[in-house]
């Protein structure tokens, strides 16, 4: 994550009167940089005075999330890691205990796969802003941690395991744009997108029609894909494309499988639709590291019904529901799972 900054704010004004009726209704859009991508508001509303209010609180509670949960610069975070490093225990802030609680229980419903526990690993690799550390991955793939070596009670923390150390990259900011639609649902706002870098959550419509969103082609930039969509929704993605780089001839990503210690292989992307932005974000990421061979039983675990794959070889795996309702741009062999 990095600090929020606004980097520009138009107004549409007077783009539509809807049915004919006043008051006029506007596009707003704002865009943030935050979570380590840009954050795209964009919410159609009457009132602009109100809207640029409830973007500047927004803009005030990405902050405050940063300064909660990023993962080597200095947060509740970090210093919660830094505590379990030191004497393999601490006190769990109220910022932290949700985000704990929901990783334990994900944790446990996908078998392992989805492992906040990594966060030491993932930095070793060079992911959390420092160089790769060769040594310390092979000291920590001979004793890789998982949620099952932090044990919690009350608000205290321990751990039984000195290579564990918690990164929510792979669940906050599920849990933050839904925290943002949960914001701008309690203050009368009825049709929005929240945009994390192509993770997000839409309600109700543009002007009477669909959203129109475009999912991330793994493989170059644009849209492999698009999907309308009317009412609420989340909608995340999770690929090798987005944090990766060479080392010789091995293609390192920071989608850790937590089984083996590196890098997740044979899945370029997962795309997940479902009501809960937490529950999407964590189903795109477990499926992205396993979800070639185990979409079925992923599926079944996180009790959810649209989802696709995009293999390394450039095959779509699509569920029934999903093929019905997303439209593919590219040429691609398509597994449709029934």
């Amino acid at each position: 994550m990095h600090r929020a900054k606004t980097i520009r704010l138009i107004w549409l004004c007077a783009l539509v009167l809807l049915a004919g009726c006043e008051p006029r209704q506007h596009l707003i859009e704002q865009h943030l940089l935050e979570f380590g991508t840009i954050i795209e508001i964009t919410m159609i509303d009457s009132d602009l005075l109100r809207a640029q209010s409830l973007l500047e609180q927004i803009e005030q509670r990405l902050r405050r999330q940063r300064n909660q949960w990023h993962a080597w610069e200095d947060s509740d975070l970090t210093r919660f890691n830094r505590s379990l490093q030191q004497h393999s225990s601490a006190q769990i802030p109220d910022s932290l205990a949700a985000l704990l609680q929901l990783s334990r229980r994900y944790y446990d419903a996908t078998d392992g796969l989805f492992n906040p526990a990594l966060g030491k690993l993932i930095a070793a690799y060079g992911f959390h802003g420092a160089d790769a550390d060769a040594n310390a991955t092979a000291e920590i793939r001979r004793d890789i941690p998982g949620m099952h070596d932090l044990d919690i009670d009350g608000d205290i923390a321990t751990s039984r395991n000195p290579n564990l150390q918690i990164d929510l990259g792979g669940i906050a900011k599920g849990y933050a744009i839904g925290q943002i639609a949960d914001f701008l649902d309690a203050n009368g706002v009825e049709h929005y997108v929240i945009n994390a870098g192509g993770d997000l959550v839409v309600n109700g419509n543009r002007f009477g029609r669909p959203w129109r969103i475009g999912i991330q082609n793994p493989f170059a930039p644009g849209a492999f894909a698009s999907i309308e969509l009317a009412g609420k929704h989340s909608l995340f993605t999770s690929g090798d494309y987005e944090r990766s780089y060479r080392q010789g001839d091995r293609f390192r990503h920071h989608i850790i499988d937590p089984r083996s210690g590196v890098s997740s292989s044979g899945q370029s992307s997962a795309t997940v639709l479902a009501d809960d932005p937490t529950l999407a974000d964590v189903a795109a990421t477990a499926l992205m590291i396993d979800g070639a061979q185990h979409h079925r039983s992923l599926a079944t675990a996180l009790a959810i019904d649209d989802y696709l794959v995009v293999r390394e070889s450039r095959e779509i795996l699509i569920s029934h529901s999903l093929a019905q309702k997303v439209r593919i741009l590219t040429q691609w062999p398509v597994t449709i799972i029934d």
